[in-house]
């Protein structure tokens, strides 16, 4: 409920503050008291004021060449995104993390205000103050055209990509500071998106500086343009919809809108891949769409796992009656088993769709390369699904009284000790041996990333093939109980309901022990 429908209940003349997002309102009220952002926007600007000073004092006679407005664009563009890249996130993700934190945290469990809103609210603050920002330094960025060498449109569209890159980093901080974890792993998955964060600062900086050089007009760099575009847009949606499902409570259907959101951008975007082949007659495009997908749902297997086994009866009375609405809303429901059949199957289909592809249109450009992707990700994948569900397993049978959601912790463990352990043995006992200089590829069997050992792939995939028969086989009759426990749960008796029915109703009714 919002103060709209109260306010006009009550015969209230309702405003535009009164009809926007309340999060959004106690942001940007916020911000606008906060002398953080305050001093951190003068700063800015005193930054830019004095870095093209010094620029045009110290140019001398370059400051009259044909590259003089370009390379201060660059300057200025690369402060701009180094404090934006830094503040903006920063700011959002802080704010964010203390109140989840466990002293306020009650402030996300009482509200009636929905998560999907929360999140929204938190974003569109966030972008109105990076707008602010750019549009506060955006003459600084014009003032390089009169210095020639630099167009209108490219200055632009350069800070519409940086625009977008910050607005990907403050939704990936929001993410991260919704994390259920202790303040020690909050501090080191922070530190791991700072720098991720500065690959992606070093990786815009040189693309912009790349397009400015050469300009938009080739065929190439709208490609490029499009591409990255598309990648920013999904990153932005997924990790959307994921800090939504964080605060969603336990008992709720979180896995929906995340596996929706990934199965409808893996067709949309698979779709356009295999365009792009047909058009190009090239397999570069169909070859970024294999990686992309595959390296996401690899480690969807691991967060299937680690859900519930069973799910919560909130999920269960939104469970479809027919057969067919069951069926497909098993692999979207959140649940241990739905979610390692999701993820297997879309891993499964994207292999699948890619060599069909590879093999549908032989002649086409990087038709091999496409080949060997399939190999490589099909092999990295197989692992990954065996060092999953062998940790279900432990946590079912030897680990029992841990919590299902730190399935992921033992699967990922086995994964570190299956890696190294084979190659680090055959060092220490045959390293003096000739052919372990020839063959030592064989001992990095069980090791997901070592398929680009082609000499080795068949003991690779023989040994990883068996292993995921096994676990499968052993998971079959948990998987089958999930499957038949997959059912319509009945409605909840209330309490009047309860008290209305007669007394041999009660006593036979199901509900009235429960």
């Amino acid at each position: 409920m919002t103060a709209e429908p109260v306010l006009k209940e009550g015969g209230v003349k309702v405003g535009l503050g009164d009809r926007m997002n309340p999060i959004v309102v106690k942001e940007l009220r916020q911000a606008v008291q906060s002398r953080f952002v305050i001093a951190a926007l003068l700063t800015l600007l005193s930054v830019q004021i004095v870095a093209i000073g010094i620029y045009i004092l110290a140019s001398g006679a370059s400051l009259f060449g044909f590259d003089a407005g370009r390379q201060a664009f660059l300057m200025l563009f690369s402060i701009l995104q180094s404090i934006g890249m830094i503040f903006a996130p920063l700011y959002t993700g802080a704010r964010l993390a203390a109140e989840r934190s466990d002293v306020n945290v009650d402030l996300l469990f009482i509200t009636t205000i929905k998560p999907r809103s929360i999140i929204a609210g938190k974003m569109f603050a966030a972008v109105t103050l990076t707008a602010l920002i750019y549009s506060a330094c955006m003459p600084f960025m014009t003032f390089t055209y009169f210095l020639r060498g630099i167009d209108l449109p490219s200055i632009f569209i350069s800070l519409g990509i940086g625009f977008v890159v910050v607005i990907a980093c403050v939704q990936a901080a929001v993410f991260v500071a919704l994390i259920p974890a202790s303040r020690a792993l909050k501090v080191i998955f922070g530190l791991v998106a700072l720098i991720i964060f500065g690959i992606a600062y070093f990786v815009t900086v040189i693309g912009v500086s790349d397009l400015v050089r050469r300009g938009f007009t080739s065929r190439l760099s709208w490609q490029v343009f499009a591409v990255a575009g598309a990648i920013i847009a999904f990153l932005i949606g997924l990790f959307f919809v994921m800090s939504v499902a964080l605060i969603m409570p336990v008992a709720s259907n979180r896995a929906l809108s995340v596996r929706l959101f990934i199965t409808a951008a893996w067709l949309l975007t698979g779709v356009a891949a295999l365009t792009n082949g047909l058009i190009e007659e090239n397999h570069r495009m169909p070859i970024a769409w294999l990686l992309a997908f595959e390296i996401i749902l690899a480690p969807a297997i691991f967060v299937a796992v680690s859900e519930r086994d069973q799910p919560g009866r909130r999920v269960m009375r939104s469970i479809p009656g027919s057969a067919l609405g069951r069926a497909q809303a098993f692999f979207f429901f959140s649940g241990a088993a739905g979610g390692l059949a999701w993820a297997s199957a879309m891993i499964a289909l994207t292999l699948a769709a890619a060599w069909a592809w590879a093999k549908s249109f032989p002649a086409y450009g990087n038709a091999s390369d496409l080949v060997d992707e399939v190999k490589w990700m099909g092999g990295m994948c197989l692992y990954f699904f065996c060092y999953a569900m062998t940790g279900a397993l432990l946590r079912r049978r030897l680990f029992s009284r841990a919590r299902t959601e730190l399935t992921w912790l033992i699967g990922a463990a086995l994964l570190v000790v299956g890696s190294l352990t084979p190659f680090l043995i055959g060092y220490i006992i045959f390293f003096n041996e000739q052919w372990w200089s020839e063959d030592f590829g064989a001992w990095w069997v069980g090791n997901p990333f070592a398929w680009g050992n082609k000499g080795h792939r068949v003991l690779y995939a023989s040994v990883g093939g068996v292993w995921a028969v096994l676990v499968a086989a052993m998971s079959l009759p948990w998987f089958i109980e999930r499957v038949k426990r997959f059912r319509r749960a009945a409605p909840a008796v209330t309490r009047d309901a309860f008290e209305s029915l007669p007394r041999a109703a009660v006593s036979e009714s199901p509900s009235a022990t429960d």
